[in-house]
């Protein structure tokens, strides 16, 4: 091996340890986070050795510090608000258990610039709710057993400094949508949307954003519901299957825009059509044709419908 390759692998290696070592210290005992324990018995600081026993002391210390929030394992009965600018780390989904203090409240209410990672969070009116004009990042969480949708979203401008984002996370039992999102931008990937009350996902006229690599079944409604009216929206990779009506349903009030369905899209066993096209007010075939695009080579079985159904005039 020459000096050069030598050296390089040395620096590459180093610069991995001192990575893993940072993210391992950021999360286990840095003094950017406040603690939460709900084991903890004795005087709280929301330091490492003296953590808060409930969520939102420890949000409130870390909004007023421009500090995050680490909760360890445990149970904790609480409506949280997530102010501006915090992200709730659990130390693990299996091991956070956020349930709902008051069942009238969202669990947690995230403002803007907040995060949540790692917890389950159930037994609210919803899970989370994202407020108005907020961006939020939502990753590897369970949401679950809510009293109306498990993540609702609330308008937005369609921009970067509006967006949410939903990752590798399972959203299920809730009791209507899984995730219900009004006008906004979004992101939403890898996550599996079931056995809810009402459609696994639906997002509002106006929207924009990437629906890619999610797994929705089992729902008592549509798997995803979009609206054609201003939205620009690609879907792509994902599964649809055994949904107690149509595995996704496209529909149109008038107004044209962008809903794109890609290839590697996967329906089957749903109680409905594979996609449904609903017309709520006159939208004439050109407007379809320009509006919505499937393509061909979409993997469709064992639907109780056609694969795409006829135009379905509901006005």
């Amino acid at each position: 091996m020459n000096i050069f390759k030598a050296k390089y692998l040395v620096g590459f290696l180093l610069a991995t340890v001192l990575t893993v070592s940072f993210l391992t210290f950021k999360v286990g005992a840095g003094s950017n986070f406040v603690y939460v324990d709900a084991d903890y018995d004795g005087s709280e600081d929301g330091s490492s050795s003296h953590p808060f026993t409930e969520i939102q002391d420890a949000v409130d210390k870390a909004h007023k510090k421009g500090r995050d929030v680490y909760v360890r394992s445990g149970e904790y009965k609480e409506n949280i608000k997530l102010w501006e600018g915090v992200e709730l780390h659990g130390k693990d989904k299996d091991k956070v258990e956020i349930k709902a203090d008051d069942d009238d409240e969202p669990v947690i209410k995230m403002y803007d610039n907040t995060e949540v990672h790692h917890v389950t969070v159930k037994d609210g009116q919803y899970g989370i709710l994202v407020n108005d004009s907020a961006k939020a990042y939502i990753e590897d969480c369970i949401i679950r057993d809510n009293e109306d949708d498990g993540i609702f979203i609330e308008v937005a401008k369609t921009n970067n400094d509006n967006i949410v984002e939903i990752r590798d996370s399972s959203i299920y039992n809730n009791g209507w949508n899984g995730i219900y999102s009004e006008e906004r931008k979004f992101s939403i990937k890898n996550n599996e949307i079931f056995n809810n009350d009402g459609d696994g996902a639906e997002f509002e006229k106006g929207s924009e954003g990437v629906f890619e690599d999610n797994k929705l079944k089992d729902n008592d409604g549509v798997g995803l519901r979009l609206t054609i009216d201003g939205s620009e929206i690609y879907v792509k990779d994902n599964t649809f299957r055994s949904n107690d009506k149509s595995g996704a349903e496209v529909g149109a009030e008038g107004k044209m825009g962008t809903i794109h369905f890609n290839y590697k899209n996967k329906f089957y066993e749903n109680k409905g059509f594979g996609i449904v096209r609903v017309e709520r007010s006159p939208f004439s075939a050109d407007q379809w044709n320009n509006s919505l695009n499937i393509d061909g080579g979409i993997n469709y079985w064992s639907n109780s419908g056609p694969d795409v159904s006829h135009f379905i005039r509901v006005y």
